[in-house]
């Protein structure tokens, strides 16, 4: 049943989806969405473990229109092509084109130099160059939820009953299954968020079959509200 679903992404189109809300003050409260269509390719199983092509071939923010926003958007590119090598779960364990990403960054870095300056941007090509010499930082990144996380998730695997597993915020999540018929839904819920910031953390995953199709995690800290979203969509 496992690696059916990890086979089973090859050729997919899924529609993913951020939504960050920001209460700026009591009266203020902004609202920017980014959205990616990411078509999946599955290259084979090695060693027992499985190897992916993820292609980002459309964005779309809504921030777009001003300079951070097409900053932003600009630096997207640099991961709109990622090799990965996944475990049966679906776990990330490498980025087999660590050296195409870093030789690429070098090209962008340079011509957004060109028109971006100031100590902010410094830092911000500084971080992504720190990410991209370690590829431990590297597979983090990639397995957020804001990146690939609700696609390689760790829970691309068949089970009845409930598990736990840490959260990289430092609560543990549960993980129920629900089945109907053929759809096994899983639902995410935190056991005890109290000792962290989170004021609010729900997800679920939508398998049908063998096949995922739907994904969503939604989070809440501090004046943030984050909802991340991912669809089948082919």
């Amino acid at each position: 049943m496992v690696p059916e679903i990890l086979k089973n992404l090859h050729q997919k189109t899924y529609r993913l989806e951020t939504i960050v809300t920001e209460q700026k003050n009591l009266f203020y409260l902004t609202e920017k969405k980014y959205v990616r269509i990411a078509e999946i390719y599955y290259l084979g199983n090695e060693k027992g473990h499985f190897k992916y092509h993820v292609l980002v071939v459309d964005f779309n923010f809504s921030n777009d229109d001003n300079a951070m926003g097409k900053f932003l958007k600009q630096i997207s590119y640099l991961f709109d092509e990622v090799e990965l090598t996944v475990d049966k779960d679906g776990n990330i364990l490498e980025v087999n084109n660590l050296q195409f990403l870093r030789l690429r960054w070098m090209k962008i870095a340079a011509r957004l130099s060109e028109t971006h300056k100031g100590e902010v941007i410094d830092n911000y090509f500084s971080q992504i160059s720190n990410v991209l010499e370690d590829e431990n930082r590297l597979i983090d990144f990639l397995g957020g939820y804001n990146m690939f996380g609700l696609l390689f998730n760790g829970l691309l695997q068949s089970f009845d009953t409930k598990r736990k597993r840490e959260s990289p915020d430092g609560f543990t999540e549960i993980m129920t299954p629900v089945k109907d018929g053929e759809t096994m839904t899983l639902i995410i819920s935190p056991e005890n968020p109290d000792p962290t910031e989170i004021d609010h953390f729900r997800g679920l995953f939508v398998f049908k079959g063998d096949h995922y199709e739907e994904g969503f995690m939604e989070i809440k800290k501090d004046n943030m509200h984050l909802k991340h979203s991912l669809l089948w969509i082919g």
